[in-house]
């Protein structure tokens, strides 16, 4: 039986609107971030369940998913950017907020503490070594989760003609002449490529397109591939250029997993 946690989503719903009226210039980013935390834990629900995990692990993990995005409606208010480097680290005011908000004071202390923990680290690029494996366990959980999300964020958006949104990519620049040596050689190697090596929305594709080899469960790896957002985000890639290589290699990766 799924762990019910409906309590929690009404306070997150309540805090995302009321942060909502806060803004005053355009609520549009904090409404696609209240529906992007709603598909991590939907996601999250589907990794838990799939990989039969034991209680309470099920349950905190479906916590930390829904919160681990909590801060991004102070973040934006205040610096109307998503990019931690030009704002703040949103994984540490997530601690921050949930700790000054209260909204995990009815759980046992061990759940809270896990749960703030996990959002601390989940936008980290490495986790620290030698993490307890639960904590290892649930902040995995989250991770493919959000991925799995924002592969589908970034489908809806780039399939459609440009100009994109700044928020969505990043602010970077759509240009095909524009491309980071390190990105593409990450790709190939089948590592994940670092933000702060993006030059442009063609790496950005290329970037998401590694997260494949970044996933931790089955389950993740089954639906990154089955949902197709991947495939359709590397198929944008240019054919006659130094996107060539890697595309045709990461669509394979994509095509022979099974």
């Amino acid at each position: 039986m799924t762990p019910d946690i409906r309590t929690h989503e009404r306070w997150f719903a309540n805090y995302a609107a009321r942060e909502r009226v806060k803004e005053r210039q355009d609520p549009a980013p904090l409404d696609l971030k209240f529906q992007h935390s709603l598909n991590v834990l939907a996601n999250a629900r589907h990794i838990v369940a799939s990989e039969h995990f034991a209680r309470p692990l099920d349950r905190i993990s479906l916590l930390a998913a829904l919160y681990h995005d909590v801060a991004r409606f102070e973040q934006y208010r205040n610096y109307h950017t998503f990019r931690d480097r030009e704002s703040c680290n949103h994984g540490l005011l997530g601690i921050k907020i949930l700790k000054r908000e209260g909204a995990l004071n009815k759980e046992p202390r061990s759940v809270r503490h896990t749960v703030m923990v996990t959002v601390g680290l989940h936008n980290r690029f490495r986790l620290p070594a030698h993490l307890p494996e639960h904590l290892a366990l649930i902040t995995h959980v989250v991770r493919d989760a959000d991925k799995l999300d924002i592969l589908r964020v970034m489908d809806e958006h780039l399939s459609k003609p440009g100009p994109y949104s700044p928020t969505v990519v990043m602010s970077l620049p759509d240009d095909e002449k524009l491309f980071s040596t390190a990105v593409l050689q990450a790709a190939l190697e089948g590592c994940v490529a670092e933000y702060g090596d993006l030059r442009s929305v063609n790496d950005f594709r290329v970037l998401i397109g590694s997260w494949f080899a970044d996933m931790n469960f089955a389950s993740s790896r089954q639906k990154f591939v089955a949902d197709g957002h991947a495939q359709r985000i590397l198929q944008a890639l240019p054919d006659n250029s130094s996107y060539a290589a890697v595309k045709r290699v990461l669509l394979q990766r994509l095509g022979g997993a099974g």
